[in-house]
């Protein structure tokens, strides 16, 4: 059972070519290594961690050679949602859906359903609860966050963002991590400025600069242009806001390809076709009120 940890371990402290004595510095001792290397022994989380840091190696690629470079089934599985989403492959996501339900994994099948559409709210005021409830918030519930926001109001929404610096600080240095975090802000900036909250929306963008100087990533910049083009087309020129959105799909597709172009302008139509219904009504009232002036 315990052979595979420290056979991984070993591996690795092979290829940095480091002997058992390079981590009597941190106080383990070689002897203690040996054994678990040899699968007599089980180390202490804490201890792996503390040597994987100092070998410069992340506990996130140990955990990948340990699984024999498959990522766990969680991961696996929200890949295969995401991927099945982003083709628009419906039958593959019903698929997806059976699959989890057999293995009895409540949360994992409701986050199915936020992409079935079918999900209760009952099943979101349940993911809002589990969420709240979580005081530092992983992958599984950065991801559960996001799905789940296309059914949130204002209220569930402002709620599940009280404190969501705090909740997240821990993981903003890692790409995947902070990928999916700015993801869940910027489309937080996008229901916002759909139900008139432009403070709100500011305050989003606001907040995730400091994301920005952890690393340099092109795909999130150009959601960060899409979310403040949203709040420009929604409270200040309709005309250029429209532009600016049109702007960032190019570059998506320049650099992604055509379908996530295509998957983007999907989302965007959401909220710019709401907002088009409500400068429609605006305008006829406003030409009511003239011819009314007029006639008086």
């Amino acid at each position: 059972m315990y052979k595979k940890y420290g056979d991984c371990f070993k591996k690795l402290r092979n290829q940095k070519n480091l002997g058992l004595s390079y981590f009597s510095k941190l106080g383990i001792d070689r002897s203690n290594i040996s054994r678990f290397e040899h699968g007599k022994c089980m180390m202490s989380f804490e201890r792996i961690d503390l040597m994987l840091e100092e070998m410069q190696v992340p506990l996130s690629e140990y955990e990948l050679i340990v699984n024999n470079y498959m990522p766990n089934f969680q991961e696996f599985f929200i890949l295969e949602l995401e991927k099945a989403e982003f083709i628009q492959n419906r039958d593959k996501i019903k698929e997806l859906y059976s699959e989890v339900k057999e293995t009895g994994n409540h949360l994992l099948t409701i986050t199915v359903k936020t992409k079935l559409g079918n999900i209760s709210q009952t099943e979101v005021k349940e993911i809002e609860a589990y969420l709240c409830n979580i005081e530092e918030w992983g992958y599984f519930e950065l991801t559960l966050f996001y799905f789940v926001s296309d059914y949130l109001n204002v209220n569930q929404l402002e709620l599940l963002l009280f404190n969501f610096d705090k909740r997240c600080e821990n993981y903003c240095r890692v790409l995947k991590y902070r990928r999916r975090l700015l993801k869940i802000a910027y489309k937080s900036v996008a229901i916002y400025a759909d139900n008139g909250e432009r403070k709100k929306a500011e305050n989003i963008i606001e907040m995730t600069k400091k994301y920005r100087t952890v690393g340099v990533d092109l795909y999130s910049e150009v959601l960060r242009h899409l979310a403040r083009a949203i709040i420009i087309f929604n409270f200040e020129n309709a005309g250029v806001g429209e532009e600016k959105i049109n702007y960032a799909l190019e570059i998506l597709e320049e650099f992604g390809g055509k379908k996530i172009k295509e998957f983007y302008q999907n989302k965007m139509e959401k909220y710019l076709n709401s907002s088009k219904e409500i400068f429609f009504i605006l305008e006829h009232i406003l030409e009511g009120e003239d011819r009314l002036s007029e006639a008086l």
